[in-house]
């Protein structure tokens, strides 16, 4: 079962809210679970209703393969960022692997440094720079917050690379 709350006083991590915002969306289309399934190409009719009950984290393909056949964009289904609706967003050119790379460069950090201020690990760095791997929405989340950039930024190309930020009088009366 997914973590649902975080300790008292952290912030929430933003892909905790997947599962509620794909069950919204897959009702809103009503569409069952193996029909959304079917039409985003996922191999086990089974697969929507582990994901809704926050049974496991999806990788970022099975996101952008959601988000497509709802038409949502990948980056408000993954995380709640952006807009909802996929309208004529395209992701920059440069995939995950490209992006992950450039970030971490940018940083000035190394795959060992990255994965452990991640909590991750130099391999799954080096496995997803590569394109040998696809993490799923909360390893990703862990790396982009490492990086102090936008997780939709890095999975999907979409949203600005660094994370807006907000004031507290701005986080509290959204917290209301």
């Amino acid at each position: 079962m997914l973590l649902t709350r975080v300790v008292r006083g952290r912030k929430n991590p933003l892909h905790l809210g997947f599962a509620e915002r794909l069950r919204r969306a897959r009702k809103a289309a009503e569409l069952s679970h193996a029909a959304l399934a079917r039409a985003a190409g996922l191999a086990s009719r089974t697969t929507t209703a582990i994901l809704e009950n926050g049974d496991s984290v999806p990788r970022v393909d099975t996101v952008e393969r959601l988000a497509a056949a709802l038409s949502l964009s990948p980056s408000y289904l993954a995380f709640g960022l952006g807009p909802l609706s996929q309208g004529d967003q395209a992701g920059q050119p440069a995939g995950l692997p490209d992006r992950l790379l450039a970030a971490r460069q940018l940083r000035g950090l190394s795959r060992l440094q990255l994965g452990q201020q991640s909590g991750t690990s130099h391999t799954l760095v080096r496995m997803t720079e590569t394109g040998t791997t696809i993490p799923n929405l909360a390893k990703l989340e862990a790396l982009a917050k490492a990086l102090a950039i936008s997780p939709a930024w890095l999975a999907f190309g979409l949203e600005p690379m660094e994370p807006a930020r907000r004031s507290r009088a701005e986080a509290s009366s959204a917290a209301s």
